[in-house]
């Protein structure tokens, strides 16, 4: 099944020569062109066009590191909640090209081992295959915080917990909600909503009991 430039352009909300300029740049796929005038786009255009806003939207990714994510991963746009997985994984850091060793963390970050890997065992902090990370570290500046919360270690054990509690909840939510829509807008749905959504109503309701406590 293949799809035409107006209903790609319908169902992204981007303009014609914004796609142009993702085919241009290789984010997208030459289309087909079966006969003059008519230009035909691979059924997956739609999912790859959401994914590259996500990806510019939420997480401020310029067109070359998006470009180098999408020769670097095999995306199955149509894999569901398997698909979300592989996603998530790549907004969490472990798909960065470039990663740091275990050994230049414990140098950089004045570490010791076994600090470090505590953070990995209980799922503060992600390693993959031996390497954290680099560009994650110096967006997020990860460990700079856990270093800090750990003076909190109790605040800090409650966020994991909640967090693994919540994330429970997430998947049989998420995956009630990608099942029943066949179009997968709901992965795009899903991750707004985990992205954006998320952090925004936790951080609120922060403020407002902070407000709260502090107005009576």
């Amino acid at each position: 099944m293949s799809i035409k430039m107006a209903s790609l352009m319908k169902e992204t909300g981007e303009t014609r020569s914004t796609l142009l300029f993702y085919i241009k740049e290789g984010l997208l796929r030459e289309p087909q062109k079966p006969k003059p005038n008519v230009h035909l786009y691979d059924d997956d255009s739609i999912e790859r066009v959401r994914l590259i806003k996500t990806l510019q939207n939420q997480l401020h990714y310029s067109i070359t590191q998006i470009k180098q994510i999408f020769d670097d991963n095999h995306f199955d746009f149509s894999a569901g909640v398997e698909g979300l997985v592989q996603k998530l994984d790549l907004f969490t850091g472990v798909r960065e090209r470039h990663y740091k060793s275990l050994g230049n963390a414990l140098e950089v970050y004045d570490l010791d081992k076994k600090t470090l890997l505590s953070y990995v065992e209980t799922g503060l902090l992600e390693m993959h295959e031996g390497y954290f990370s680099d560009e994650s570290w110096k967006s997020l500046q990860i460990l700079n915080d856990l270093q800090k919360c750990s003076k909190s270690p109790k605040l800090l054990k409650n966020y994991l917990k909640c967090a693994k509690d919540l994330a429970v909840l997430e998947f049989k939510l998420g995956r009630e909600l990608i099942e029943k829509d066949k179009t997968n807008n709901a992965q795009e749905l899903f991750l707004d909503l985990i992205l954006t959504l998320k952090p925004y109503i936790f951080n609120l309701q922060t403020k407002n009991e902070h407000k709260r406590r502090t107005d009576v």
